[in-house]
């Protein structure tokens, strides 16, 4: 019974084997095919992902940091210093590393002590894709106090590591420090491309664009507002919005494709044209500080520090009412004026004092002390007498 009931076992036929082999591989095929679509779309929405947000950065950059041109500047200091087709220079209390600088836009006291403050003559600036320097003075808030609004530009050059000659990367750079990279991979496509676009307001207060012919324009007037701002420099005063647009370029080396995204975006100058009031009326009365030293004695007084004090201003408390800070400079006795303040001290106070415990023995120094209003308009600087450290 058991031999009976089995059955005779055979295997595929070699048809039958080549028929199934060649459904797989035509499976295979296809399937291949489809993956490779979608690792091809992927990588594209990756690469379009990337130019945007390549572009979306400079032109959010841009955009926070000119939209607040003109903060902090001067009568005789220009909003705008440069419109150009690849590049914009201008001029603003951006940064500062005094927690008491109520005029500028950030705080911030790890910044770069050179990209806090006015830009001085003696550090001039090539103005981008331009043989002109810039400034040709050093602008001053008072009597030997510099402005504390520091010129920044950013311009588009040519990406020399790219074979792609049409290829440019954004650049900023604040005062004379360090050129740094913002963005690369920027298409611009020549003299008919359009990268920044001016417009300028016209007697009836409507915006008109202004050439592109005409640029660059530069403040070429060494004091905003002198006789001599006139013709293209004054133009320059004119501007009141920007364009700005940048197609970004991804390549895919897997697919040897190109993904380009443009983005677009108007930026108001929210300062230009605005008169330079004194909101708090005139500029405070001027004090007169008084320093003496105290030499360590190595038990009571571990350090040798100076104590500069002075009384309120007539306009702390009184006069006009409208003194918010005290601003603390210091020289030494062979330097002829003051640079920036070291140091504040909030108003509102019956008396003030300072001390300043970072002096060495045989250093000589005279301080000075401004009264500032909420304009911020500053006081003349009062001086203390030479005073020597033993």
């Amino acid at each position: 019974m058991h031999t009976a009931t089995l059955r005779a076992r055979r295997g595929f036929t070699l048809p039958e084997t080549l028929l199934s082999m060649t459904l797989m591989l035509i499976l295979i095929g296809l399937s291949t095919q489809l993956f490779r679509k979608q690792s091809e779309s992927v990588s594209t929405q990756n690469g379009r992902l990337d130019a945007q947000s390549n572009s979306r950065y400079a032109l959010s950059l841009l955009d926070r940091e000119l939209r607040v041109a003109g903060v902090g500047v001067v009568d005789a200091q220009p909003l705008l210093v440069q419109a150009g087709a690849l590049a914009v220079t201008f001029n603003a209390n951006l940064s500062s590393l005094d927690t008491g600088d109520v005029g500028a836009v950030y705080i911030n006291p790890d910044a770069d002590s050179g990209s806090v403050d006015v830009l001085r003559s003696s550090q001039k600036i090539t103005l981008p894709g331009t043989s002109i320097l810039y400034p040709d003075s050093t602008y001053m808030q008072a009597a030997g106090v510099p402005s504390n609004a520091e010129t920044i530009s950013y311009w588009l050059s040519r990406d020399s590591t790219s074979a792609n000659t049409n290829l440019y990367i954004l650049f900023r750079r604040v005062n004379a420090r360090p050129v740094k990279v913002v963005a690369r991979g920027i298409l611009y496509g020549g003299s008919t491309d359009t990268i920044f676009q001016y417009f300028k307001s016209d007697t009836l207060g409507n915006l008109t664009a202004i050439s592109p012919a005409s640029l660059p324009l530069t403040h070429v007037a060494a004091i905003h507002g002198s006789q001599a701002d006139t013709g293209r420099s004054a133009l320059v005063d004119s501007i009141r919005q920007v364009k700005a647009q940048f197609t970004s370029v991804f390549h895919d080396s897997r697919t040897n494709k190109d993904t380009y995204r443009q983005l677009r975006l108007t930026i108001h100058l929210m300062n230009a044209g605005l008169i330079h009031h004194t909101t708090c009326g005139n500029a405070p009365i001027s004090v007169a500080p008084t320093a003496v030293v105290t030499p360590a004695n190595g038990t009571t007084v571990p350090q040798t520090y100076v104590t500069i004090t002075w009384s309120p201003s007539i306009d702390d408390g009184a006069g006009e009412k409208d003194v918010e800070r005290y601003a603390l400079y210091r020289r030494l006795s062979s330097v002829a004026s003051f640079d920036q303040p070291f140091a504040s001290v909030p108003a509102a106070r019956a008396s003030y004092s300072f001390q300043d415990t970072d002096v060495l023995t045989g250093q000589t120094w005279v301080y000075g002390v401004s009264a500032q209003d909420c304009t911020p308009s500053s006081s003349a600087v009062g001086s203390t007498a030479p005073v020597v450290i033993p």
